[in-house]
């Protein structure tokens, strides 16, 4: 039997009352002892009945759950997301896309959560000009959060999956390009003997874009390395870590270096100590790289005295940071020039996957690498010959189709005197 009681004279009603046997809980009621009666005999009630299990606790829990504020189970995501070790900057962009899809969408509660409203405004972000790609990642913010809501018990089904990305192969806002080898050194000058930017020395850049272009590493990694993440013992064994928490993939990677690429950071980190970041990437890094190749252009072109040789330099898309076809050179791109180096160098598909930490080797081969007209001139050259003496020459008589020629098509004085 339930108890109905009131803690200090005046204030609200309490009951304890049994969910089972030898456990009691205990509720706050009202100032009104009627209806504090009234809560009593429904929680006795629903106590029994869920004992017996005509309530399913399980269908209970989901029903409590769709009225509580979404916003709560959003802090209950943002506490796991931070128990898996992301890094900070992963938790601040998931949880601002989240919360802009909830808030657009007009999302209170998880009973509101509606996989058409999410298409509807999908479709607005399109028609405003927004990339797929852009719109993808909120998506895919949005999706994470339902799926732990899913695995946790707190929704049914996942509303969302029913909800597909869009093709960003259709819709690619931002085309990089790669650097040449005469590109990077000019860049690479540039930025030595150039002045502080974005609070990093011209020396530091320059260390900072040869180690992007030789090991791949994009540039929240290259923020997170310290000295003690090279091993530098054997140059010809030298290695860098990324930890899991930085890795695109969430796992630790070791990379190999290039034995005058160790040795350019053995100098490099050098009476340093072991703890600390070693390279102060600034956020806006695309800027940094673009004004150190704005600088190492300017060079360029001022190395010829003839005018009309620097004004064809300047119509040129060298060291440019956008070229004729659109496409740009950010941060990033030294990650397309790496992996197009490889390409270049031979290095087999399953390596240069390998090297470049992806998932497929279609994300390797047909995103990040790229060809110059160089290599296509440098293709065509190896085909045979295709001129009128080709033609009639070894080449098409090797495919045994000579004689076949020959016979259906007889000279025409053959044909004349038969």
């Amino acid at each position: 039997m339930a108890s109905i009681y009131r803690r200090k004279p005046g204030g609200c009603y309490y009951v304890t009352y049994q969910i089972r046997p030898g456990k009691r809980r205990t509720v706050k009621g009202c100032k009104d002892k009627v209806a504090t009666e009234a809560l009593a005999r429904k929680l006795e009630t629903d106590a029994m009945l869920r004992a017996h299990g005509v309530i399913d606790p399980k269908a209970e829990k989901l029903a409590a759950n769709g009225f509580m504020p979404l916003e709560a189970h959003i802090k209950a995501f943002e506490t796991a997301l931070r128990a898996k070790d992301n890094t900070e900057e992963h938790v601040r962009r998931t949880l601002s896309f989240i919360r802009g899809m909830a808030e657009a969408c007009g999302f209170e509660h998880l009973a509101d959560l509606d996989a058409a409203k999410v298409a509807a405004h999908v479709g607005h972000l399109k028609r405003q000009g927004m990339g797929a790609r852009s719109i993808n990642a909120r998506l895919t913010a949005f999706k994470s959060l339902t799926a732990w809501l899913t695995r946790t018990e707190r929704l049914r089904t996942d509303p969302m999956k029913q909800v597909a990305k869009l093709n960003t192969r259709t819709d690619r806002r931002r085309q990089r390009r790669p650097l040449s080898d005469e590109e990077l050194a000019r860049l690479i000058h540039a930025a030595e003997n150039g002045p502080v930017v974005k609070g990093m020395a011209g020396p530091d850049r320059a260390t900072l874009y040869r180690l992007a272009v030789e090991t791949g590493l994009r540039a929240n990694e290259l923020r997170s390395l310290s000295p003690g993440s090279f091993d530098l013992r054997d140059t010809r064994a030298a290695t860098v870590t990324v930890e899991a928490a930085y890795s695109k993939r969430r796992r630790e990677d070791i990379l190999p270096l290039r034995p005058d690429l160790a040795r350019a950071m053995a100098a490099y980190v050098a009476n340093r100590p072991t703890r600390g970041q070693l390279l102060a990437v600034p956020r806006k890094s695309a800027e940094m790289l673009r004004a150190d190749l704005r600088r190492a252009r300017a060079w360029w072109i001022q190395e010829t005295l003839d005018r009309a040789e620097r004004r064809q330099r300047r119509r040129s898309d060298f060291l440019a940071t956008r070229d004729a076809s659109n496409r740009v050179v950010d941060f990033h791109a030294l990650r397309h020039t790496f992996i197009t180096r490889l390409a270049r160098s031979g290095v087999a598909p399953a390596v240069a996957k390998s090297l470049a930490r992806h998932s497929t080797i279609t994300l390797t081969m047909d995103h990040y690498t790229h060809t110059f007209i160089e290599d296509e001139r440098s293709a065509l050259a190896q085909l045979p010959g295709l001129g009128a003496k080709g033609l009639q020459g070894k080449s098409v008589r090797a495919t045994g189709t000579h004689a076949a020629l020959s016979r259906a098509h007889p000279a025409p004085e053959a044909a004349t005197s038969a």
